[in-house]
């Protein structure tokens, strides 16, 4: 801007002097002298200030320019979760439980000790047939807890090697610690029994004897569930007189045995006990059921030798031939079931063998049962039909002698099989179920 200043100046100052000498208008070349004129000040100016603002900018310390700092993201390697919190994850309730039951702190513990604490837990739960929260020590009496602990020590080692654990992580590990808490904070415990024996003096008497057990050395538990055992079976049968119990079982099994004989007896007296142990809901060891099998041996071993009348003998020998030849087959519906059954042949034959025997009729003739023999044969077969066949004898008889023929009987129906019938003597027979109508005569024949 200066230089150009000038170089108006320089011109216009030329120009002025050649325009006034030649008498020209000189306004022209003022106009570039003044222009050049304001561009020099113009210039010097600018200059001034500039020296000004480098003098000043020298004087004053340079700033560092102000550089923001962000925060540097670091990036952490995403931390695994530990087994107990995955387990606590996916099963909250269930570890809260394990957690208030070992009264431990289970985020501190390795995963090899966190699983197999768990484990530990359920195995345990599972043999109680309760849950976690409800697991809980039997109450053995105090003077038995270290005999309890002595045994409990030893089957550590067979759970360690079983299920490859640590010790502190076994059921017998945390018996043994229930045990000692037991034994610090209840060293005078009452015995259950005692008390138990002190308000029921002739119940518990009569306990002692059926049992042959010595009740002191019994935890409390199967304590508990012998008494509970054998009230309910006195309360069901109504037996007041707790030794009572023995002989009603003993005399429904000799009963059952004169009838359905002595196998088939034993049956049905251990369903009846199985199902009213069921109802008491107490072990099999405590339960009626596992003393009733031993005074029944006792029964038969005291009357093995017991004599029994002509017919009662001939009766208990025919009915085991037939009971021998159903033998497990019973358990096949396949083979016994209807009079057309394999099994129902097979009595068939054996009870004609029987009623046409002319050695087995002189047989009964000499034990004064000439009169009764072919009455004893035919209840004593029809008895194990029935049971085992779900068919009446005659059916099995007619089928038996004209397998050809259809078998028509006043018992079941000769078109679907219904034994849901209407018997009328003066217009016959017929069937609720399908509304067949039918005659069977009265009196059939044994064809013996």
């Amino acid at each position: 801007m200066k230089t150009f200043g000038w170089i108006c100046v320089v011109l216009g100052g030329l120009s002025f002097i050649g325009a006034a000498s030649a008498g020209h208008n000189v306004f022209g070349p003022v106009f570039w002298l003044a222009l050049g004129i304001a561009l020099v000040y113009l210039g010097n100016q600018k200059e001034e200030e500039k020296k000004k603002n480098e003098a000043a900018s020298t004087s004053k310390p340079k700033l560092t320019p102000i550089i923001e700092n962000k925060p540097v993201q670091v990036t952490e390697p995403i931390r695994q979760k530990t087994y107990w919190e995955n387990y606590k994850d996916t099963n909250p309730s269930k570890a809260k439980e394990i957690e208030e039951l070992l009264r431990i702190d289970m985020s501190k513990l390795s995963n090899r000790d966190a699983k197999e604490k768990i484990q530990m837990l359920d195995r345990f739960s599972k043999s109680l047939g309760c849950s976690i929260s409800q697991t809980e020590m039997e109450q053995y009496p105090t003077r038995l807890i270290s005999q309890m602990i002595e045994s409990t020590t030893r089957e550590m080692v067979n759970e360690v090697n079983m299920f490859h654990v640590l010790e502190g992580n076994t059921c017998s590990a945390l018996m043994i610690e229930w045990l000692k808490e037991r034994q610090q904070n209840e060293p005078n415990d009452e015995s259950y029994w005692e008390t138990w024996k002190n308000q029921n003096p002739e119940k518990a008497k009569a306990l002692e004897t059926l049992t042959e057990r010595d009740f002191n050395e019994m935890s409390t538990m199967d304590v508990k569930q012998t008494i509970k055992a054998f009230s309910s079976v006195a309360e069901k049968h109504n037996l007041e007189d707790w030794m009572d119990i023995k002989d009603y079982y003993v005399s429904s099994y000799a009963s059952f045995s004169e009838n359905l004989g002595e196998e088939e007896a034993l049956k049905v007296i251990s369903s009846i006990l199985l199902d009213e142990n069921n109802r008491a809901n107490v072990s099999l060891f405590n339960s009626v059921y596992n003393y009733a099998k031993q005074w029944i041996q006792e029964y038969k071993e005291n009357n093995a030798d017991r004599l029994l009348s002509p017919e009662d003998k001939f009766r208990k020998e025919y009915r085991d031939k037939l009971i021998n030849k159903i033998g497990s087959n019973a358990n096949i519906p396949l083979f016994c079931h209807g009079y057309d059954s394999p099994i129902a042949h097979e009595l068939m034959y054996i009870m004609y063998q029987h009623l046409r025997n002319a050695e087995l009729k002189a047989e009964a003739e000499k034990q004064g049962l000439w009169n009764k023999y072919m009455q004893i044969i035919v209840e004593e077969t029809e008895k194990v039909t029935k049971k085992y066949c779900h068919v009446f004898l005659q059916e099995c008889i007619e089928y038996y002698n004209y397998p050809d023929k259809p078998v028509i009987t006043r018992h079941r129906c000769p078109s679907c099989g219904s034994t849901n019938i209407t018997d009328d003597i003066d217009y016959g027979l017929e069937c609720n179920e399908c509304g067949r109508t039918w005659n069977a005569p009265y009196g059939k024949r044994l064809y013996l």
